[in-house]
């Protein structure tokens, strides 16, 4: 398990190490989206990961060239559904 906080509603939850961000918000009723299914095609869970980074999955290519299509990115951006979670603790922002 680890801790995942969300913003701005500030609320953290106890969610499964190993799964997906996009599954882990989608599980704990957080209002994120996603138009690929999961995929990683399209940019609807974009998000902002502002504490724990290096305890997500490393970004893949498929992912990073997504992102770079993407309006409103910063060197903290993810798609949720490609970033799996570690055992540290993250803070998310929702876009």
């Amino acid at each position: 398990m680890t801790t995942l906080t969300v913003l701005p509603s500030g609320k953290s939850y106890d969610v499964a190490a190993g799964s997906s961000l996009l599954a882990a918000l989608q599980s704990v009723g957080e209002p994120i989206h996603s138009k690929c299914g999961g995929e990683g095609r399209c940019d609807a869970c974009h998000v902002h990961v502002t504490v724990g980074r290096k305890s997500l999955s490393k970004i893949q290519r498929a992912e990073n060239e997504k992102l770079d299509a993407t309006v409103g990115v910063s060197s903290n951006s993810r798609l949720a559904c490609q970033a799996m979670l570690g055992e540290e603790a993250i803070t998310v922002q929702l876009l």
